[in-house]
C-alpha cells in the first residue's frame, strides 16, 4: 500500500505531461485543425515610435543700458519714535535718510544666441521574430515579408528650428 502512494504522483505527472504534448501537437495556432504541428520562426513587422531631438541656435534680443547721470541728492528726516500703527513702541532719535535721483542714459539693443531644442516623434518599421506552432499546410501559406534591399540610411541630418 505504501508503494502505491509513492508511485501515484509519478503516474499523475506522466499522464499530464503526455496529455499536454498531445493537445499541443493536435491544434494548429493558425487554422485550429487537429493536424501534426511543428514550431517555426516567422518574421513580423510592427510600427515603433522613436523620439528625435534636434538642437540648434535661436536668437534673443535684449537691452544694455548706457551710463546714467546723477540728477540731485535728496534728504529726508525720519522720526522713529512715534510711528502710527506700530505695536511695539521703539523710541530712538530721528534718523536722516539720503538718496540720489538718477537720470537713465541711452540703451542699445544686442542679440544673443540661445541653445534651442525641438523633439519630434517618428514612426518607423520594426522587425521581430516570433515562434508559432503551425501545421504543414499553414507553414506553406506564409507570405514572405517584403524588406527593402537598399534602405536609405542618412549619414547626416540637419534640423532647422522654428522661430
Amino acid at each position: 500500500m505504501l508503494r502505491l502512494f509513492k508511485i501515484a504522483p509519478l503516474l499523475v505527472f506522466l499522464f499530464l505531461a503526455l496529455s499536454t504534448q498531445r493537445t499541443a501537437a493536435q491544434c494548429c495556432e493558425r487554422c485550429g485543425l487537429g493536424k501534426p504541428c511543428k514550431k517555426v520562426c516567422r518574421l513580423i513587422c510592427e510600427e515603433k515610435k522613436d523620439e528625435i531631438t534636434c538642437w540648434g541656435c535661436g536668437c534673443e534680443e535684449f537691452c544694455i543700458p548706457g551710463p546714467s547721470t546723477a540728477k540731485c541728492s535728496k534728504c529726508s528726516c525720519i522720526d522713529c519714535s512715534c510711528l502710527e500703527g506700530v505695536d511695539n513702541k521703539v523710541s530712538s532719535k530721528p534718523k536722516k535718510f539720503v538718496w540720489n535721483e538718477w537720470i537713465p542714459g541711452t540703451a542699445k539693443v544686442l542679440t544673443k544666441k540661445k541653445l534651442m531644442k525641438r523633439t519630434t516623434t517618428k514612426t518607423i518599421p520594426s522587425y521581430k521574430w516570433v515562434v508559432e506552432e503551425v501545421c504543414t499546410d499553414c507553414e506553406v501559406s506564409f507570405e514572405p515579408l517584403e524588406i527593402d534591399p537598399n534602405p536609405h540610411v542618412p549619414i547626416l541630418v540637419q534640423c532647422e528650428l522654428e522661430r
